[in-house]
């Protein structure tokens, strides 16, 4: 297990592999979990090694923009800042399971200790943070400027291109509240799509007939 979990994180090796490995917990989370929510202190910055979790904003209506997933031999870069400033801050998101999870927990007191004593753990997070603010801003993009529909069909596309099954089991109302959109706007577009046989709708599920057209449509979003 933990050559595995070296292979995912090489920064977890020699002295700071050690003392991870014997403060860390090895923890499961199902799909639907929610692991921090927007507010609280967060406990723990999770080390995902299978599964994906989905962090996002909650709006003061109940809608939510999606900031970024964290999937295998990544790391959530909010929990681990909010460890480094102070194990009291809140959490500015909400976090959940996404796809069943299994996660190296590290405490966040242990956390802020090991990023004092390891250069190499500074420079992940470094690395890691650069990445996290690209991937913000271009929410900021798409939120601000960015077409529904094209952001629809990226979103099916990149969903259809992960996996051999190209149904994605999802609902009109899901999509809405991940595109910070309203679900009569989301079933037009996909009923648009149907109409130009991108796709094929069912009850609580979206079979995508031409990923790649769908992908060449959401390029035109940098046109």
């Amino acid at each position: 297990m933990h050559e595995d979990i070296t292979r995912l994180f090489p920064v977890i090796s020699g002295g700071l592999g050690q003392q991870i490995m014997a403060t860390a917990e090895l923890r499961t989370a199902q799909t639907g979990t929610v692991l921090y929510e927007e507010g609280f202190p967060c406990p723990m910055v999770p080390f995902v090694l299978k599964g994906v979790i989905r962090v996002y904003k909650l709006g003061e209506t109940g809608r939510e923009i999606t900031l970024y997933r964290v999937e295998a031999g990544e790391i959530c870069i909010l929990s681990s800042t909010c460890a480094v400033s102070n194990t009291s801050s809140p959490i500015p998101a909400v976090a959940v399971v996404e796809s069943d999870v299994e996660m190296l927990a590290v405490p966040t007191h242990v956390f802020r200790k090991l990023l004092n004593e390891h250069f190499e753990l500074q420079q992940f997070i470094n690395r890691t943070l650069a990445v996290r603010l690209a991937e913000m801003m271009m929410v900021v993009d798409e939120v601000a400027f960015g077409r529904v529909d094209l952001r629809l069909a990226e979103r099916l596309a990149r969903a259809a291109h992960k996996t051999p099954d190209p149904t994605i089991t999802t609902t009109h109302q899901e999509l809405a509240v991940e595109l910070g959109s309203a679900r009569e706007v989301v079933s037009r577009i996909l009923k648009d799509f149907e109409r130009k046989g991108l796709v094929r709708l069912g009850r609580g599920r979206i079979e995508v007939l031409a990923p790649e057209t769908l992908a060449h449509l959401a390029e035109n979003r940098a046109h």
